[in-house]
């Protein structure tokens, strides 16, 4: 499928509106103490006016596990003819629930922090007097291992599996409120990467811990616990989701020409046996079935 095809203009053009528009205004319209969490959590990105940098951040994000869900997203609504209903699970700033609304997703952002909901809150705020439209996304304070709002589609989790305790408890969630047809979509570290797993255990001291949220509420919370991509698929068929998808990231993979990265690096990608060791990330997809 190509970005033309299916819908993908608005996903990039948001993507590019929060680098030129959003970032820079962050002061208008986020209390101090959260633009300055937001800020450091998003200093990686383009500068605007950094036209070139802006081009490749853009071109890395349409073939990064983003762009592969939102091409999911624009290709599910022009077969059915509506907006599939997304769960954004640990959606933080709600950034990726943005992405998805505009690509055509009725989503519902879910984080346990309510100063990052704060946040998104306000970004979705923004962005509607800014645009005078609004984004189909509503975000909520939930523990996804306990009770869901609904049936959904597509279950997105991004960097945040490696989070969520007991993980066995939302897999099953996922597998008992997910529509026939929908999929889990996780990008995250390849936990097999040794640099990584390395880099993760000097900056922790324990695996298992607990958020005490402000109000006092308290939740059992993993630190950064990667999975290789063989215990990422077993997890999943415990939970009898069938794979369907399984990619991993190799490094310079995005530099390549498209046409040379579609034919020729993709294919090798997908066949996760072969990158466990040296790909940093992975994209993985399973749908209710196992």
């Amino acid at each position: 499928m190509t970005v033309r095809e299916t819908g993908m203009p608005r996903f990039f053009e948001l993507a590019r509106w929060m680098i030129e528009v959003e970032r820079p205004a962050a002061a208008e319209f986020l209390p101090a103490e959260e633009r300055e969490t937001f800020e450091r959590y998003y200093a990686s990105l383009p500068r605007p006016g950094e036209e070139a940098a802006i081009r490749r951040y853009l071109h890395v994000l349409g073939r990064s596990e983003a762009g592969w869900t939102a091409r999911w997203i624009a290709a599910f609504a022009a077969r059915t003819g509506r907006a599939p209903r997304v769960m954004d699970a640990g959606s933080g700033f709600g950034t990726f629930a943005m992405w998805f609304a505009a690509a055509g997703a009725e989503v519902v952002g879910a984080d346990l922090r309510p100063d990052r909901l704060s946040a998104a809150d306000r970004r979705l705020e923004y962005f509607a007097r800014r645009n005078a439209r609004t984004l189909a996304v509503q975000n909520l304070r939930a523990d996804l291992t306990a009770e869901w709002p609904g049936r959904f589609d597509l279950v997105w989790v991004y960097n945040a599996l490696s989070h969520i305790e007991p993980l066995e408890r939302f897999l099953e969630q996922v597998h008992d409120h997910l529509n026939p047809g929908g999929v889990l979509v996780v990008g995250d570290l390849n936990g097999a990467h040794a640099g990584q797993r390395a880099r993760l255990d000097r900056l922790r001291q324990e695996v298992h811990s607990e958020y005490v949220a402000p109000d006092g509420r308290r939740h059992a919370y993993a630190v950064e616990r990667p999975f290789p991509p063989d215990e990422l698929r077993a997890l999943a068929e415990r939970a009898r989701l069938r794979v369907v998808h399984h990619q991993l990231y190799w490094p310079g993979g995005s530099r390549l020409p498209d046409p040379l990265y579609r034919t020729l690096l993709e294919p090798l990608e997908r066949q996760w046996r072969l990158g466990s060791r040296f790909a940093r990330r992975q994209l993985f997809a399973a749908t209710p079935g196992g």
